[in-house]
């Protein structure tokens, strides 16, 4: 099974990506920017040659709005990885031929043909453009309700509750590592037109020890940030999985590859599908009075909250159905046989290339 993540979310700030904070140079023999049309195969280019090299150690990185769909693989052994480098996720070179190069496989798209398609495409591309505008003010929306619940829930007695948890929390767990700390800042979670989805596999695949914290208003962040921080001081390794709705600030959870040890934060509603080590209920640390004296007030945030969410789900639905009228609109006119020959040729030298250093 593959370590599997996503490097970008749809947030309410826009997209946010850390494609460009992937990979470690120090690491990294090579890193081919895959630049291409829609429907012009990238990620079956990619997962054709993690078919090539399947006995290869990889990380996958997952699509945020098709999580069938690859934007990017790391064979981590060989020190080689390639990336969709198109935008939203848009790559570019840091050190040219040294490092990265750029693979091109609009070679295989007959552009005449899509030429006499542009009026299609440009207004499939435009309207793109106005579904993710709207997405981002729902997404907006939605952060300003959590905002505010977690604002009423807030308390301060509550809080030193959780400092004292998490103290005791670092002191059990957080060893000596054996390096100078690094931190890979990734996405676990992502919106798709199915809700909100997390790649809880990934989890069970790095860690077997879990903490679950359960958690209704994004409190999650008090302990795992701490958490972080003292990982890192300790030279450890830390897969740092940030809430989309606070995509540079909020940690929604941890992963230790060393220690084998994980920090999720779910509502409790939909918990971490497995048995954790141990399971912390963050709400039971607020004062119950607090939770009543605001009942009817959360109670309306939350159901606004979800009706939003509904219509996240919707746009991206619609955003989906966009993608596959593009992808239609240049697929005939790709030699996808041309694609894969090259991702067999890529394949092939890379592991004779790897051959050659053993």
């Amino acid at each position: 099974m593959d370590a599997q993540f996503f490097l970008g979310a749809n947030t309410p700030q826009g997209f946010v990506s850390y494609y460009n904070k992937w990979l470690n140079y120090n690491r990294l023999n090579r890193l081919f920017i895959i630049k291409g049309a829609p429907g012009n195969g990238k990620s079956s280019f990619m997962k054709r040659i993690a078919a090539k090299l399947e006995d290869q150690e990889r990380e996958v990185i997952l699509c945020s709005g098709d999580t069938s769909a690859w934007d990017g693989v790391y064979f981590s052994n060989l020190g080689v990885a390639f990336a969709d480098g198109t935008p939203p996720h848009a790559m570019e070179p840091r050190y040219p031929l040294a490092v990265e190069m750029y693979l091109p496989l609009t070679q295989f798209v007959d552009d005449a043909a899509i030429s006499r398609e542009r009026k299609t495409a440009i207004f499939l591309q435009d309207s793109l453009r106005e579904d993710y505008a709207r997405l981002y003010r729902v997404l907006g929306a939605v952060k300003s309700l959590q905002d505010e619940q977690k604002a009423l829930i807030t308390d301060l007695d509550a809080l030193e509750v959780l400092r004292r948890r998490t103290r005791g929390i670092i002191r059990r767990e957080i060893k000596k590592g054996s390096g100078n700390g690094a931190l890979r800042r990734r996405f676990l979670s992502a919106f798709s037109p199915d809700g909100a989805e997390t790649l809880w596999d990934t989890v069970s695949l790095l860690a077997d020890r879990v903490y679950e914290l359960q958690d209704s208003y994004r409190q999650a962040h008090a302990v795992l940030s701490p958490v972080c921080t003292a990982a890192l001081e300790a030279g450890s390794e830390v897969i740092a999985c940030y809430d989309p709705f606070a995509p540079t600030t909020r940690p929604a959870h941890l992963i230790l590859p060393e220690a084998r040890l994980a920090f999720v934060s779910a509502p409790p509603k939909t918990p971490y599908p497995a048995e954790p080590f141990r399971r912390i209920r963050l709400d039971a640390a607020i004062p119950q009075p607090l939770l009543k004296s605001h009942r009817l007030r959360l109670r309306f945030l939350k159901k606004t909250e979800n009706a939003l969410l509904d219509d996240v789900n919707g746009i991206l639905a619609g955003i989906a159905e966009r993608h596959r009228q593009l992808e239609d609109l240049y697929n005939p006119h790709v030699d996808f046989s041309g694609v894969r020959a090259l991702a067999d040729a890529y394949a092939g030298k890379i592991l004779a290339d790897w051959e050659k250093q053993q």
